[in-house]
């Protein structure tokens, strides 16, 4: 009878620590919740009163233009910022302004079968050439639109605006980097983070297995779990100089949204987060070679956790992107994930932390 009793009430202890447990987790995901929630519309207000002209959104807050004709600075626009905006005004759900988004984005940049990657604040200069994953992009946000809206609104244009792309960017099996307007030529490289295999999918099944391959082919190894940058039509081989992980991090999204992501690369993602040791560049050996950390990265990471409905991985990144966020109140750039020594506030960085932070579900990656 007593050693009945004494068994009874070690479960009753039991019981009382799991439960007890059970209530600190709840309450841990319901503050994470609002943080998550206060964040978003914090840094939404920032994006719309204080990052956006009359074209779009401005590349960065200040409006200091670079000398540098490779990279756009200031108030320049981005086609890249155009197709970030819409996928999260499509995910939002917001209707009204997502059409009437699309119709600037489109005006403003689309010129002989693409969109062109840049333009300037006077819009006096249209850079005449593309960047193939800022057009996947924006198609992408058309059909997200649609599967949300549960409408065939964007199914033709989807359709057109992917046919006259693959027109100008296809080379052989592959969607080179870009196309250049001015002297009609394109690219020799296949950057692997362009490769919007699910998007493939979706238009060319002959496209997708062969972008798929490549990408798959890619991979550096199980102890090195990330990606190769780009493949050289030309050498045949793959040009890595670098692992930029903003990029390896997108090519891993575009796995994981066809289920093709390996595990071994979802647990050093994971690894990475929870030690806050996400940095902006490794090696092939899978060193760092730039330890300063963005919060673009750690978005990325989110969004990845949502796709492969890997709530660890999602609740661990947002918890360490929301430490990135300027909140004091006082700021210029209150509500935003720039830097508050400087007021640099960058929009790939801003419009991706946006995304994360909505309320996305798993199931708005499938269209």
């Amino acid at each position: 009878m007593k050693k009945t009793l004494k068994i009874l009430l070690l479960w009753l202890s039991m019981l009382v620590v799991f439960a007890g447990l059970s209530e600190a987790r709840a309450d841990s995901s319901n503050n994470l919740l609002k943080e998550r929630k206060i964040a978003y519309k914090n840094s939404k207000k920032f994006i719309d009163n204080k990052m956006m002209g009359t074209f779009g959104v401005y590349t960065n807050y200040l409006n200091k233009e670079t000398l540098q004709k490779k990279s756009a600075s200031g108030h320049q626009y981005l086609s890249e910022s155009a197709g970030l905006y819409l996928l999260n005004l499509a995910y939002s759900s917001n209707k009204k302004n997502f059409i009437k988004f699309y119709k600037l984005t489109k005006k403003n940049f689309y010129h002989d079968g693409v969109f062109i990657y840049r333009m300037d604040t006077n819009k006096r200069q249209k850079y005449q050439i593309n960047a193939t994953i800022d057009d996947l992009r924006i198609i992408k946000s058309l059909l997200i639109y649609d599967k949300i809206h549960k409408t065939s609104h964007y199914k033709d244009e989807a359709k057109n605006l992917f046919k006259n792309l693959k027109s100008k960017v296809r080379s052989g099996s592959y969607l080179v980097d870009y196309y250049s307007i001015t002297n009609d030529k394109i690219s020799k490289n296949v950057t692997l983070s362009y490769q919007d295999v699910q998007l493939l999918r979706k238009f060319d099944i002959r496209l997708y297995k062969r972008s798929l391959k490549l990408v798959k082919r890619g991979f550096i190894s199980k102890k090195v779990p990330l990606y190769q940058q780009s493949y050289s039509l030309a050498t045949k081989k793959f040009n890595t100089k670098e692992i930029v992980t903003a990029q390896c991090l997108l090519t891993m999204e575009h796995l994981a949204e066809v289920k093709k992501l390996p595990v071994s690369s979802q647990k050093w993602l994971l690894q990475k987060v929870e030690s806050n040791q996400l940095y902006n560049a490794y090696n092939c050996e899978g060193a760092a070679i730039d330890k300063n950390k963005a919060a673009s990265n750690y978005a990325l990471a989110a969004i990845i956790g949502k796709i492969l409905v890997n709530e660890k991985l999602y609740k661990a990144s947002i918890k360490v992107l929301l430490t990135f966020q300027v909140n004091e109140p006082t700021s210029k750039i209150f509500g935003s994930f720039g830097d508050v020594q400087t007021n640099q506030v960058y929009s790939f960085n801003e419009l991706l932390a946006l995304i994360a932070l909505s309320n996305i579900r798993n199931r708005d990656f499938n269209y």
